[in-house]
């Protein structure tokens, strides 16, 4: 009787094992200050780079109206494609994600983990009403600046509901995000920048743009095979 159901198990796992994809919309909203963990020390440089330049006469190149840390924030939507695969059982499950995430800034790649995966299904089995816990790990990139990557951690929390066993609802709130991008060359030509030329000064965000953000909703659609 051991060994037959040792001789089960495998394929009762592989039963419990289902296909996932999500389609999300996210609006990043990360401000930073000076004390932002691995953002901030750069986020000073930038700005002290930057207002080097205030109080120079108008029409002058170094001309500039002086920023503080909030212009160095990383404002946008990321549109945010999400495969992934769904382990457990009718109440108990476990989801892990493949992440790629595209915006008019940022491009951003990486993976969702979410050890904590309850569902509850109503009488009849046509709706369940889910709850998932976890966090994601992102790659990023600035589309619209070379050399400019950083990363994106996020703690996250969703609830949702599952139509038919097939179509899934989901809004999330992010409990709190960290991340940001950094561009060292672009720091440095801010840094060495020569009022006598007539180039312009480098933007402060294409050095340095991030921060910290906490209570962002998202909402997605997706579906399970």
């Amino acid at each position: 009787m051991v060994i037959a159901a040792l001789a089960a198990a495998p394929a009762a796992a592989l039963a419990d094992a289902h296909a996932t994809f999500r389609l999300g919309v996210e609006p990043l909203g990360l401000d930073p200050s000076e004390d932002t963990p691995v953002v901030g020390p750069h986020v000073g440089d930038a700005v002290a780079a930057y207002n080097r330049v205030h109080g120079y006469a108008p029409g002058s190149p170094m001309a500039s109206t002086s920023i503080d840390a909030s212009a160095l924030g990383l404002h946008t939507t990321l549109i945010t494609f999400a495969p992934g695969v769904e382990l457990g059982g009718e109440h108990v499950r476990f989801r892990l994600e493949g992440l790629a995430s595209v915006s008019d800034r940022l491009h951003a790649f990486g993976l969702g983990l979410y050890p904590l995966d309850l569902a509850l299904p109503l009488s009849g089995g046509a709706v369940t009403p889910y709850l998932v816990a976890g966090g994601t790990l992102r790659w990023l990139d600035r589309s619209d600046v070379d050399g400019e990557s950083g990363g994106l951690v996020t703690l996250r929390a969703a609830a949702g509901a599952r139509i038919a066993g097939r179509i899934d609802i989901e809004l999330g709130v992010g409990l709190y995000l960290l991340g940001g991008v950094y561009n060292g060359a672009e720091l440095q030509s801010m840094s060495s920048y020569d009022p006598r030329g007539n180039a312009p000064l480098p933007a402060p965000d294409r050095a340095v743009a991030g921060g910290q953000q906490s209570g962002m909703i998202d909402v997605s659609i997706g579906f399970v095979l």
